[in-house]
This record gives structure tokens, sequence and C-alpha cells, in this order.
């Protein structure tokens, strides 16, 4: 059998585009049939990223479009309308399918021929979620239902459409989806209604689980109750007494029960074969962003993989997976944990050692300049801790050979094409800039201030977009030849895009860059790269080619020279632009996460650590008494964190850290 799917779209295409991977990653061609996305009339920017999936898949998506906002019901019936196969999914762009779950249902829909409604268990599904416990991704509870539950399923007192599955037979007799209900909720159990006085079962497989957001696309509010208020009162006129008679015989047989009382009672403790260890889960870190896209990645490829942190921040980026809280670690299995920082090295040695497992070292810049070279020697034991040690870019696999004779794997930086690329051939009449101040001396972010006097200086009129991460930043007083858009604090990543999409440059003065991971972002999204020479740019920014890198990096004439030559050369822009966007496809995320995955299942090691001198105890012992103090700032953060409303949260944790601090001088 091969099983149509329909994927409704409205907004946030950050999970749009990791939805179709899913599929496609997780589906056999002999299964998958069309894969339908019907766009119900949304912004540009999800357009955008539709028609790059359209072109990277091809003929495997058929690209539909509403001239008018129709809403989830009338889209879901204009894309079952264009299905053949013998079974149809419904599945909504937030919802993220495991391994072989469009197999495993087809399975269950042969073994019974009455089957005419199937959904699997989710993350978020109602009644039928197993929420995600510290220490798990979503693939993983997957593998535990299949496990101890394969081919089991029960009857629905209410399906969920997150995920759900139809056959064509049940459609052919019980029609589309009912439009009375508006733009949705309620629906897919009027359907389950609807097909059980047809004769058909409605049935939930418990050896299948998907990962559902919920409220990506529409969010909670006001206008969402009343909906629900009004399709609740529909449904029950229609259907309240048969729903009431199915719900006293669910509850004798509730499939979540069933599963508790059934699974081991120690199968919750975490068991992760690799799991990477952060300081802290914040937002508009690029290294944790880094860390956050490998993890998701391979969850959805079904590793088992995950997150240790100390800290965890306001975050806004999507998380397949529930990270570990490095309190929380007794119970732990692991085979190996990789450190992301050179700070993190020692405490994951530490646990690899009391875990019996391995250490690897993600080194993601050079940081023996970081603290301005006062941290030198530590760092460089870090490297004697490790097992293995992978990497970012050439440049850094160079210099710890070449300086302190340490082999190590290359696994190139990596963007997600698909949500970014723009295609642009012409700049703007009013050249458009961006630039990124980070609050780090080694960013530069003196000399972009000093590139923006001498800018205004020039008389031309610019349009600039700035992005500050310290708050506090105060820019020098400027003219208005430069109509400045000055966004503070960390921003979410989408709205960075946008930003890069709507550019015409972006400027980069940063002294030191491991690979420099926004430049590529910006050549992705049609915007010209002006970096400093720093080191790991080079990887991929070629001089004249696909971009401009500016030698003399403390000079800010240099930068305002190129500036102001470029825009007046548009023959030069339209050829950067098109070699910029041949670049940023070949670091597609998904070209390279399949070399995370051949990592860490053979990693190559060291054959044996190197012998620790008195001098490299003495920095151990140093790091861990330092652990010790910092682990008191944890444990308040913590708590701050679990007892204080969500407002309340960041002044309450800056005042915990100031207090902190300054017990601690």
């Amino acid at each position: 059998m091969k099983c149509d799917v329909i994927i409704p779209v409205y907004k946030a295409p950050e999970w749009v585009k990791l939805c179709v991977y899913a599929l496609f990653q997780n589906t056999s061609k002999e299964a998958l049939g069309k894969v339908i996305l019907v766009n119900d009339c949304d912004d540009a920017f999800t357009i955008n990223c539709l028609n790059n999936l359209k072109v990277k898949y091809g003929d495997r998506i058929i690209l539909e479009h509403n001239k008018k906002n129709l809403g989830f019901i009338k889209t879901c019936n204009r894309g079952m309308k264009l299905c053949t196969a013998d079974n149809i999914l419904l599945l909504n762009s937030d919802c993220l399918i495991s391994p072989r779950t469009i197999e495993k249902l087809m399975s269950h829909l042969e073994s019974d021929p009455n089957i005419g409604l199937i959904c699997p268990l989710a993350s978020n599904a109602a009644n039928l979620t197993i929420l995600l416990p510290e220490g798990f991704n979503y693939t993983s509870i997957d593998k535990i239902l299949e496990q101890h539950f394969s081919g089991q399923s029960f009857n629905a007192c209410t399906i969920v459409g997150n995920c759900l599955m139809i056959t064509k037979k049940c459609i052919e007799k019980v029609g589309l989806l009912d439009e009375a209900y508006g733009t949705g909720y309620g629906e897919e159990t009027d359907y389950q209604f609807k097909a059980m006085d047809k004769g058909f079962t409605a049935k939930v497989a418990i050896d299948t689980y998907v990962f559902h957001k919920a409220e990506a696309s529409f969010g909670v509010s006001a206008e969402k109750q009343a909906r629900l208020a009004k399709n609740r009162e529909l449904f029950f006129s229609r259907w309240g007494e048969k729903y009431h008679a199915l719900l006293k015989e669910y509850s004798k047989n509730d499939p979540i029960k069933y599963i508790n009382t059934h699974l081991p009672k120690d199968i919750w403790q975490p068991k992760v074969k690799t799991i990477f260890y952060l300081d802290g889960i914040v937002q508009n870190a690029g290294g944790v962003h880094t860390v956050v896209d490998i993890v998701n990645y391979l969850t959805i490829r079904g590793e088992s993989v995950n997150i240790l942190y100390n800290l965890k921040y306001p975050y806004k980026e999507n998380l397949l997976f529930n990270p570990l809280p490095s309190d929380h670690i007794a119970d732990l299995k692991t085979e190996q944990i990789v450190s992301t920082v050179w700070k993190t090295a020692f405490a994951a040695r530490e646990i690899a050692d009391q875990k019996h497992a391995k250490l690897l070292s993600f080194i993601q810049g050079y940081e023996l300049y970081f603290e301005n070279g006062a941290k030198y020697g530590s760092v460089e034991l870090t490297y004697k801790l490790s097992d293995g040690l992978f990497t970012i870019s050439r440049y850094l696999q160079n210099e710890l050979k070449t300086v302190f004779g340490e082999d190590s794997v290359v696994i190139p930086n990596s963007i997600n094409y698909d949500l970014i690329h723009k295609p642009k051939t012409t700049s703007h009449e009013v050249p458009v800039l961006t630039i990124v101040m980070r609050d780090n001396i080694m960013k530069g972010d003196w000399l972009l201030v000093d590139i923006l006097k001498r800018l205004d200086n020039l008389n031309r009129k610019f349009k600039i977009n700035i992005v500050l991460i310290n708050k506090k930043t105060i820019l020098p007083e400027l003219s208005s030849n430069l109509d400045l858009t000055v966004l503070r604090g960390p921003q979410d990543r989408i709205t960075v895009i946008k930003l890069l999409q709507e550019s015409d440059y972006y400027i980069d003065a940063s002294l030191s860059e491991g690979f420099g991971l926004t430049a590529l972002e910006a050549m992705a999204a049609g915007c010209i790269p002006i970096v400093s020479d720093s080191l790991g740019i080079n990887e991929y920014v070629k001089h004249g080619k696909n971009g401009i890198v500016i030698k003399e990096f403390n000079n800010a004439d240099s930068f305002v020279k190129v500036i102001n030559d470029l825009t007046n050369n548009h023959a030069l822009t339209a050829a950067l632009l098109e070699n910029a966007t041949l670049t940023a496809a070949k670091y597609d995320f998904d070209n390279y996460i399949s070399k995370y995955s051949d990592y860490f299942n053979r990693p190559k090691l060291k054959a044996s650590r190197p012998k620790l001198t008195d001098s490299d105890k003495s920095i151990i012992a140093a790091m861990s008494s330092e652990r010790s103090k910092h682990k008191s700032r944890i444990a308040i953060f913590n708590f701050i964190q679990k007892i204080t409303p969500r407002p309340a949260k960041e002044q309450l944790v800056k005042v915990i850290n100031k207090l902190y601090n300054y017990i601690n001088k």
C-alpha cells in the first residue's frame, strides 16, 4: 500500500521545514505517495520556504496555494481531492513523524480491514499524550513503545487529527471533513463518529509516537477559545449520547493507563548514547544554536541524542527533545558525552569517568583567545582530557594539529538553507546593510560603530538594520542620512533571517571566527558578506567571487571604502550574489547531518590520553573548586525558574546573578 500525505501550511515555516524533512527521512519511497503542501494564503516568508522545498524535492512534492485564507478544514479538503493512494495522512505542519510511522500505521490497517481511521500517540495530543520526560527525545519514545507494544492498537474515544491516517475506502463512504466546523477544531472527531456510523472503527496505535508542537500556527487566543466552544457545542448536539457511551467504555480500557502499567518501572531513566553538555541553553549564542540544530536533526533520524545543561534561559527555537538538567544526572546512562566549550570539558570528564563513557570535545572556535588568553593553559588541557575531537572548519583543524599536535575530524557548520534562501538578483536603490553587535570585543563591535559614523560622513543614503545583543549599548549621534532600524536584546533566528533577506550587505568586523555562521546565512539570504579576514571565515568567503574579505580588518576606512564602491558597482554585485547563493547551497544542513551520525557511531579516538602533569592536576583542582561555587548559583537559578511566573523571571534572574557575583567577590 501507499499513503498520500497532506500538510496544510499557515505560518511557522521553521516547523514546515522540519516536518517535510522528517517525512522524507523516515518514510520509504515504496510507502510514500504524493506529498501535498497546501499554502493557506500565507506570507511571503513562508511561501519562499515552500518554494525552496519544492525545488529540493521536485516531483515528490505537489505545492498548492489558496487564493484566500480558507482555514484548516477547507485546506485539508482541497488536498484530499488530489489524493489517489490507498490511504491518506493528514499531517499538521508542526507535527514530526518518527522512523517508519507511516509504515506502522498502514500495517495496522492491513491487519484489520474494518479500521477506517488510525492515529499515533504524540507529545501533545489531548487524551493521547505522553509527555517527553527529561533526557528523552521524541524518537526515543517511539522506539520504547514499538519495542513493548508492537502491533497493538486501542479503540479511540476521540481520534486526534495532528497525524491522522484515513483509508481511501473510508473517505469514499464518509466523504470529506465537515466544513460546518469553520476553520478547525473538532472536525476529526466528528469525522470519526460519521465513519463509525458507516461501520468503520477508529484506532489508536500505541506502538507509534510522533512529536506535536501544537499552536505553532495559531497560538492561544480568545478567538481560538471562542471557536473551541462553538465547535464543541456543535459536536455534542450531533454526537453527545454516542460520545458519552463510548467514553464510558474507553475509560475502562484507556491506552495511556495501559502503557503506564505495562512498561518497566525504570523505563523513564534516561539512556542516551550521545549527550552534549551546554553550560546554558541561551538565545542568540551561535554555538548553542548549532548544538540544538544537530540534536534536532539527529533526533528526527532516530538517533539516541540529547543535551545536558547547567542553566536554561528563555529560548525561542525548536526543541524536539527534553534536555536534562545537570543536577538530575544520577540515573543517566550514556556512552559518550560531548563538551561544547572548554569550560564544560572538566565537568564532562568527571561525568564521563563516573558513567564509564567517552569524552568528545566539539571545538567551535579558537578558544585559546577567550578572556584575552588568560585561560590558555586551561583550554590546552581540555584537549588532553578528551578521547576525541571534532570541529567545524579546516582552519580550526589545522590549528589544533599545528600548535598542539591534536588530530580532529572536520564536520563543517551548516545552515537551514530551505528556510533562509531567497533568490535575489539586484540590490535596492538605497543600499540596505545589516550588522549584528555581539557584546564581545573579539567580534569588533567598536569597529562596527566606527563604520556607522564614517558611513554617515559620506552624506549618502543608507538603510541600516542593527541587532544589539547588549540592550545598554549607546549608539553615536547620526544624521538622517542613515535610516536605522535597531533591535535590542536577543532576537529569535527568524527575525535575523528576515533582516538578512531584506538586506543587500552583511557587515562583520570580527577579529576571530572559527567559522562565521551568520555570514554564510547572509549569503543564502541573497545578501553579500563584507567581512574581516578573520580566520575561519575564509572557509567559504572568497574575496571578489562570492563576497568581500577586508585584509586591514582593524581599519574602519577599509570597510567604508568597499561599501561605497560596491554599492555603485551593480555588475560586480550581481556576480557576487549569484556565486554567494551557489556557495551557501553546499552547506545545507541536510547534506551534513549524516556526518555527525557517522562520527558518533564510529568515533576515531585517541590511542590513549597523555599523562597529566602536576600543573595539569592543579588546573583541574582549581576548575573543580570553581564549579562547586557555580553549583549554588545553578541551584538558585533553577529554583527561581520553577516558582516564578514567566514575565518576572528574567528580571529576578538578573538580580540573583548580581547578588551571587557580589557575594563571591
